[in-house]
């Protein structure tokens, strides 16, 4: 079910991107293993692929909507699988993993609308 404009989408990207950059400071993670640089490296990638996204006319409009979804999900995959994968299963990596789902679930809940067919009066 697609119910998530890209001018919404493009909102949380936002918001999700501060949340992985401050993910450590939030949480209470210390810098001290790999798995904690993980979501400030994500969070900073996710921030610059979400500017560079041509959402509808804002920004630099570089990467079109399709591909930025399915590196949303790669992001999301990412965050699932690195507590896992590094070990670190014996810190809670259960927030981790639950903003990749979170990620995963906004990607494949948004309506994947070109650039320029989108009507304006549409969306209010």
């Amino acid at each position: 079910m697609k119910i998530i404009s890209p001018k919404l989408h493009s909102y949380i990207d936002y918001v999700v991107a501060a949340v992985l950059i401050l993910f450590h400071w939030i949480f209470g993670y210390d810098l001290d293993e790999a798995s904690s640089w993980v979501p400030l490296i994500l969070g900073v990638t996710f921030l610059t692929y979400s500017i560079l996204t041509r959402f509808r006319d804002e920004h630099f409009g570089m990467i079109p909507l399709r591909i930025h979804l399915v590196l949303d999900m790669l992001v999301g995959i990412t965050l699932i699988l690195v507590p896992w994968m590094l070990g670190d299963a014996d810190r809670l990596p259960y927030l981790q993993s639950g903003l990749g789902v979170l990620i995963l679930l906004v990607a494949f809940m948004t309506k994947p609308i070109p650039y320029g067919k989108i009507d304006p009066r549409a969306e209010s």
